[in-house]
């Protein structure tokens, strides 16, 4: 018997990745896709609906429906729960609300108080989650269960015990048990902790530039500097949760990593401490900046309005990320380069520059293309493991 429902659970399993993967679907082609025969879909799909997980419009055609009559398409119900994804930033956290047909419908953000210690920001992602919960019921009258939270956070994640390992960016956040705090803070809701450049480049691959790739990188600028990797349309998370970590690149043999402060020789060059340096001592003026420091944000805005000091030192920094990401490419011969981060504003200019480099260096080069996500991609990233997570417990509720 609980072979039998074991089975059971891995057919739902399949059918339900199905009809993630898209979107909308005929029965006939869950049957294709998943290897079932139609009357097993015909009964699973069933149940579903029965359960309220699936609904079937039976007005709509649904692609791949193939000859005959017309089939009908079928689709997880949006109103079946919903998913929360929060992008942990050293300035602000954002929390996005969306229900299960991957809709936002909310959306919120606080100071992030990185300074003030791990607590503190720990507290302010629950505060976050609770203020974009209230805002959707302000407009809805009502939040449907709330099936999954996941947080992307900018440090290193112990892949087994969802650790965050290090996170330079955020006070105390060293070994740090951030799921087991929010899980007291947050009960009975399935929390995942991602690193936000891997969820960044999961958000490219599910709704951005990286469709279709399954072989990418997506090459980050913020304060610190990463790279999110995928292989055969997985991310790489390496073995001990490290791959990726892009600014830790050394150009230097004489660099010691112990008196960086936890910053790496290619984020000391080009990441923001770079850029604030560089700034200050050029006395220029990044004007509308709102933060305490200059930012890579500030400095790409102020290039991209014709300021031609902020213009020389980007092009600067981009000289050496453009060998940085030459060397990724070198090792590992990506479909496509993603560039993405706080580089948005310049991001015609940063590409341009990147193909340039890469171009003279690698044979074969990949394009590199901007994102166009932005700085949602984390947020689509997390949104995307979230609604993952909330399909898996399907099995289960």
């Amino acid at each position: 018997m609980a072979q039998q429902i074991l089975k059971s659970n891995q057919s739902i399993r399949r059918v339900i990745e199905v009809i993630r993967a898209n979107r909308e679907v005929s029965r006939r082609q869950i049957a294709a896709e998943t290897g079932l025969s139609t009357p097993s879909v015909t009964r699973l799909v069933n149940e579903l609906v029965h359960a309220d997980l699936l609904l079937v419009d039976e007005s709509a055609v649904a692609e791949g429906a193939g000859p005959g009559r017309p089939a009908s398409a079928v689709r997880i119900n949006p109103n079946c729960g919903c998913v929360i994804g929060v992008d942990v930033g050293e300035h602000f956290i954002q929390a996005a609300l969306g229900d299960m047909n991957y809709q936002i419908h909310a959306k919120a953000q606080i100071s992030t108080k990185a300074e003030q210690g791990g607590d503190v920001t720990c507290g302010n992602i629950v505060k976050v989650v609770e203020e974009v919960i209230a805002s959707y019921d302000s407009q809805s009258g009502g939040t449907p269960a709330l099936r999954a939270i996941t947080v992307g956070v900018p440090g290193t994640i112990d892949p087994g015990s969802s650790t965050v390992v290090k996170a330079p960016m955020i006070k105390d956040w060293s070994d740090y048990d951030l799921k087991g705090r929010l899980k007291d803070r947050l009960p009975r809701v399935p929390l995942r902790i991602e690193n936000d450049i891997n969820a960044a480049a999961i958000g490219e691959y599910s709704v951005g530039v990286a469709q279709g790739h399954d072989n990418f990188v997506f090459a980050s600028m913020r304060r610190g500097i990463g790279a999110g990797i995928f292989i055969d349309g997985k991310p790489y998370r390496g073995n001990a949760g490290f791959a990726g970590e892009m600014g830790k690149m050394v150009w230097d043999p004489e660099f010691r990593f112990s008196s960086a402060s936890g910053l790496g020789h290619l984020e000391l060059i080009c990441g923001e401490d770079a850029v604030a340096s560089h700034v200050e001592r050029n006395a220029i003026d990044l004007a509308g900046e709102d933060s305490k420091r200059p930012t890579i944000r500030s400095l790409s805005k102020a290039a991209a309005d014709g300021n031609s000091e902020a213009v020389k030192i980007l092009n600067s920094i981009l000289e050496h990320f453009g060998l940085a990401v030459a060397n990724v490419t070198s090792l590992l011969d990506p479909e496509v380069i993603v560039l993405g981060g706080d580089i948005h504003f310049a991001m015609d200019m940063a590409v341009q520059r990147l193909n340039e480099t890469i171009g003279k260096l690698v044979p074969s080069p990949p394009q590199v293309v901007g994102s166009t996500l932005g700085d949602q991609a984390v947020l689509n990233g997390t949104l995307y493991l979230a609604h993952s997570d909330a399909c898996d417990r399907f099995l289960v509720n």
